[in-house]
């Protein structure tokens, strides 16, 4: 069907705007460009934090983690923020950096590597940070409009593990689909332009997505019983040697997260400071923060759920047993 030249215009200036968000949200950092920054001083926690706005990352901004890491005899120091988790977790086991952020699926892929890597927290939300958004004219509106179709996803990662999971609900496979391998930037390109139907994704990609004109948000991740948490990991290595500063480090996201909570602002103004519109970043203020909990024995159940299902969807090569892969940090000396 022709777009016209009106609708032609909309997505023209659309995929402007939803590319310059996204370049908002990566930036700080490439993929490569943060374990060659990190230095250890003796007895220090040396994170590697990414460019989104999470727990950890604030943690830097508003000095709670040093504060914490001190009044626990320790000391630290940031490297420059990863794009993703993948780098980041290639300079964990290359021992450059002590502790990071990611999610439940990531996570899952990197143990196939390192089994070295430990959850000691995790953040809750209300499941409306990830979800799958359908393109403006192109009929989808349900989860089973989806049969056909094609959908944008970053392989692997928390766009291919919501859209199987959707998909599932449905007594759908990815067979049914036609899944777009393309990263965060290129399927924002190519979701805003109309060369794809559908897109999963999650935080400002989404937020900035469904704001664009005639954007249908198909479903959340709590509707379809999505769990792939942002996690917070250390080092097997640091974790053994210093207890105590990993407790520390626990205690501080939780009293960075009861801040946000209590200041939705804060969030808000560290999005504007990265580049984010003042539409989007009051968007993503508007989302209820989430609480950081410790990786307990409920949440050991949750992973090993989601490491089950990559292995049955073919996403790892091998079941990932995670059991040593979490440490609940309020039991820590």
């Amino acid at each position: 069907m022709d777009q016209g030249p009106t609708r032609r215009r909309v997505l023209a200036g659309a995929a402007g705007s939803i590319t310059a968000g996204l370049l908002a949200a990566c930036s700080g950092g490439t993929a490569t460009g943060g374990a060659g920054t990190a230095s250890a001083g003796a007895g220090g926690l040396r994170v590697g934090p990414l460019s989104t706005q999470n727990t950890l990352t604030l943690t830097q901004a508003s000095g709670l983690l040093a504060e914490h890491l001190e009044g626990a005899g320790g000391s630290v120091t940031f490297s420059t923020p990863f794009a993703a988790f993948s780098p980041a977790a290639e300079a964990l086991a290359a021992g450059q950096v002590d502790m990071s952020s990611g999610s439940s699926t990531a996570l899952v892929t990197a143990l196939q590597g390192d089994p070295d890597l430990v959850v000691f927290a995790v953040e809750r939300n209300d499941g409306d940070t990830q979800g799958i958004v359908a393109a403006a004219g192109s009929g989808i509106t349900t989860i089973a409009d989806l049969a056909g179709r094609s959908v944008a996803v970053n392989r692997g990662g928390t766009g291919d593990y919501l859209l199987r999971t959707a998909l599932a609900t449905q007594g759908l496979t990815i067979e049914d689909v036609t899944p777009v391998h393309l990263g965060p930037a290129d399927a924002a390109t190519a979701f805003s332009s109309g060369q794809v139907d559908a897109w999963a994704t999650w935080d400002q990609f989404l937020v900035t997505a469904q704001h664009l004109e005639g954007t249908v948000t198909v479903t959340l991740a709590r509707d379809v019983a999505a769990t792939n948490r942002t996690v917070h990991v250390v080092r097997r290595a640091y974790l053994d040697a210093d207890p105590a500063g990993v407790a520390a480090a626990y205690d501080a996201l939780v009293e960075q997260a009861g801040r946000v909570r209590a200041d939705p602002s804060i969030l808000v103004d560290a999005y504007r400071g990265a580049g984010a519109s003042p539409e989007i970043a009051d968007a993503l203020g508007a989302l209820t923060p989430p609480t950081v909990v410790p990786a307990d024995a409920a949440f050991l159940t949750e992973l090993q759920q989601v490491a089950d299902f990559y292995a049955a969807q073919g996403l790892t090569p091998a079941p990932t047993d995670v059991t040593t892969a979490v440490v609940d940090a309020t039991a820590l000396p």
